[in-house]
């Protein structure tokens, strides 16, 4: 309990003094999801206009439909605004801290892991700056990888299985990418596993694939109505093409800040504006493996600048901040970066098999995410996850550190009186 509240208090602090030295002027800015939002409530459906077509599955439904819900009763008041996504940020801090106690076995690292993602810059940022799913993606990343790294550990029963599957389904309808980061966590599993377990692994985590797909099986069901083909997304494909096209440098945006579209061949958008939702994502299609066939060395360049962007910093990274908040964020980061690498080795060290492939599993679980950016394109709030994770690491860093202060305040202390004359 002393860690759940102090996450929460840290956690609320630091939105509020987000809000009070450095508000948005001009208020909450409005995104893609503002606008299908708006439209959902106007009779319009799930809509949003793209590239001069009216798109129907633009994006994952469950933060528009509750966003859209919010609106209604409250209208778009900031101070619930806040409160909504402020949140979502402050649970996937809760969740850190549950995965830190989970793996480290010590409540005061814990508390530090939950602190640490309390006070994360893109979140509270994007809690206070933008209305945006960011905290949202976070918790269901947070929540499906703590699920699965129970259900790896106990695959002698099924039900962590079936609760790791239910979680991951649950998270399918705000992030498809989650799906991602669970493959990744039972690929390692499968991998790490006993001669004698490894069967029984991969029944677990086909059995955990199942129940995900049967939970987002309506979204499917929806879409194929609507379209006549499964689809999940269909801005799943302009996704794709916007980090490997000609024009592209990896992110949605060039130097300037201008979506990578703007820049392409003038013949290739005037396909675009005369084509439907599904025949735009063709195209988009039907481009990326042009570029890819023509472009071999560029398009895997591509990979792995998008890959070393997700651990380090892209071109175009903090175009919309100002010099302070960007000086701000390196820094953090950095800091966060070193003290999660130092933590993860003296973690290593010190723990066992079992909690090796714990460890394993929940790395595996940001590398499946990092695979997915790197195969398509990759803006640095995406890296969120990784942050987490290595706030998790970074408390047993800093948890070695007070354990030193400590030992040497008690050295000296005991010097101390023992020196002092009677």
């Amino acid at each position: 309990m002393r860690t759940f509240w102090w996450v929460i208090v840290v956690g609320v602090a630091a939105r509020v003094a987000m809000v009070v030295f450095d508000p948005a002027p001009d208020g909450l800015t409005r995104l893609e999801p503002s606008v299908i939002a708006d439209n959902l409530n106007a009779g319009r459906g799930f809509t949003f206009p793209q590239y001069g077509t009216m798109y129907h599955a633009l994006k994952e439904p469950l933060y528009i439909t509750l966003l859209a819900w919010l609106v209604r009763w409250t209208g778009e008041h900031q101070l619930v605004l806040l409160v909504f996504q402020g949140c979502f940020g402050i649970a996937a801090a809760l969740g850190v801290a549950w995965i830190a106690r989970f793996l480290l076995d010590d409540p005061r690292k814990a508390t530090v892991a939950g602190v640490i993602a309390a006070v994360n810059p893109f979140l509270v940022y994007y809690d206070t700056h933008f209305i945006h799913p960011l905290s949202m993606d976070s918790v269901f990343f947070i929540a499906a990888t703590g699920a699965n790294l129970v259900a790896v550990s106990r695959v002698t029963t099924l039900r962590p299985t079936l609760v790791a599957g239910l979680v991951t389904g649950a998270a399918l309808w705000q992030r498809v990418t989650v799906l991602a980061t669970g493959v990744g966590s039972w690929s390692a599993a499968v991998w790490l596993a006993r001669t004698g377990s490894r069967r029984r692994v991969m029944q677990r985590a086909a059995v955990w694939l199942c129940v995900a797909g049967v939970v987002i099986s309506p979204w499917f069901v929806r879409n194929y109505r609507f379209f006549g083909r499964l689809v999940f997304t269909t801005d799943a494909a302009h996704i794709l093409w916007l980090g490997n096209n000609p024009w592209s440098n990896g992110t949605y945006s060039d130097l300037e800040g201008q979506r990578v579209f703007y820049r392409a061949d003038p013949v290739f958008q005037d396909q675009m504006s005369g084509a439907s939702e599904l025949e735009q994502s063709d195209l988009f299609l039907g481009a990326v493996r042009q570029f890819i066939v023509e472009h071999p060395v560029q398009c895997g360049s591509l990979v792995l600048r998008k890959l070393w962007a997700f651990v380090w910093f892209s071109p175009n990274a903090g175009l919309i901040y100002t010099p302070w908040q960007r000086l701000l964020y390196r820094v953090a980061y950095v800091v966060l970066l070193m003290l999660g690498i130092a933590g993860l080795i003296r973690c290593w060290r010190r723990t066992d098999r079992e909690h090796h492939r714990q460890v394993a599993v929940l790395l595996a679980a940001v590398a499946g995410l990092a695979l997915v950016h790197a195969l398509t394109a990759v803006n640095l709030k995406h890296r969120v996850p990784l942050e987490l994770v290595l706030a998790v690491f970074a408390a047993e860093s800093v948890g070695m550190g007070l354990a030193y202060v400590r030992s040497q305040w008690d050295r000296a202390s005991r010097k101390l009186l023992v020196e002092t004359p009677r």
